[in-house]
């Protein structure tokens, strides 16, 4: 809910796309056969990320992500340790959910300041709730395994800094790491591709279209954008977009 203006973002560039023609089709699952099919000169992959929760030396199959309580496919534990190795938005959304809950939380994170992806006005009503639910933050520790204990879990913690080696017994663990690129469209396409999936730079910089493929040869570009190359914020995908696209 507190960022549920975002959408404004989608729901503008949806209604500009209509007003200019543009076929967008809906619940369809397009596989580098069904691109091929449209015998497309230009195809851009923005198929975004998942969660990237496989960063620990041991137990990572015994946590969950941050996307797993914000989409409510996951209930929230009773302690829960939450490891922030990513400092955005999800993570305080995830806390307080959890913290909303009853539960008590703990929010842990490497750096020596925690959510530094999050700006001081969008920071404020967090830290009001969470500091409501006597929410914990941890800086400069690092969540390094995961393993059963009776039934709960216990975490071991060490430090970026050395010769620290702590434990948490707790319920639950979220893991807040950002995405991986959901990017096997890309890669299958690619060898097919007339520039193989490559940006050119220069002409990028320079504010010059880039190569298209000669008329009839059959051949497309291809690019990525945002989340499909590695884990960014939605104006990093926006300006991703803006450069590349206004010169094709």
């Amino acid at each position: 809910p507190r960022r549920r203006e975002m959408i404004g973002i989608v729901d503008w560039r949806l209604a500009r796309c209509e007003e200019s023609g543009v076929v967008i089709r809906f619940n369809t699952l397009a596989d580098a056969d069904a691109v091929r099919a449209e015998k497309p000169d230009v195809v851009i992959v923005a198929t975004g990320g998942l969660p990237h929760i496989d960063v620990l030396s041991a137990g990572n199959e015994l946590v969950v992500s941050s996307w797993d309580i914000l989409s409510g496919d996951v209930k929230p534990g009773r302690n829960v340790l939450l490891f922030d190795d990513a400092g955005d938005h999800p993570a305080l959304q995830a806390a307080e959910v959890i913290a909303h809950s009853g539960a008590r939380v703990e929010v842990m994170t490497p750096d020596r300041s925690f959510a530094p992806e999050v700006m001081a006005m969008n920071l404020v009503p967090y830290m009001r709730s969470l500091q409501k639910h006597d929410v914990t933050f941890t800086v400069t520790f690092r969540l390094e395994s995961v393993q059963r204990d009776g039934d709960g879990l216990l975490a071991f913690v060490g430090s970026d800094y050395g010769g620290v080696r702590k434990e948490r017994r707790i319920d639950q663990v979220v893991v807040n790491h950002g995405t991986r690129p959901l990017d096997e469209l890309y890669f299958e396409l690619k060898p097919q591709s007339s520039n193989q999936g490559a940006v050119d730079y220069p002409a990028l910089i320079d504010g010059r279209p880039q190569a298209l493929p000669a008329a009839g040869s059959g051949a497309f570009m291809l690019f990525r954008i945002g989340d499909a190359v590695s884990a960014r914020n939605t104006h990093a995908a926006i300006y991703d977009a803006l450069r590349l696209v206004k010169d094709l």
